[in-house]
């Protein structure tokens, strides 16, 4: 599974996933992380790309078990 994390801006980091099991993880509990795009191959979703707080990046960095793309 690709899983992907990288800033957006000082207040928001952007987070991708193709993982369903984080995906489900992420709207169980976390609440304040918003689908920024969802993307689907013969209609079934595939990956979701998600907009993060940055109070939230550690917990994101864990889930997703990479670090943030320096640019």
């Amino acid at each position: 599974m690709n899983n992907a994390l990288w800033r957006l801006d000082p207040d928001y980091l952007a987070a991708y996933t193709e993982d369903s099991g984080i995906m489900a993880r992420i709207r169980r509990y976390y609440p304040d992380v918003e689908p920024m795009a969802r993307y689907y191959r013969a209609g079934k979703r595939i990956a979701v790309q998600y907009r993060v707080p940055s109070r939230r990046k550690r917990s994101m960095r864990r889930i997703l078990g990479v670090d943030v793309v320096r640019e």
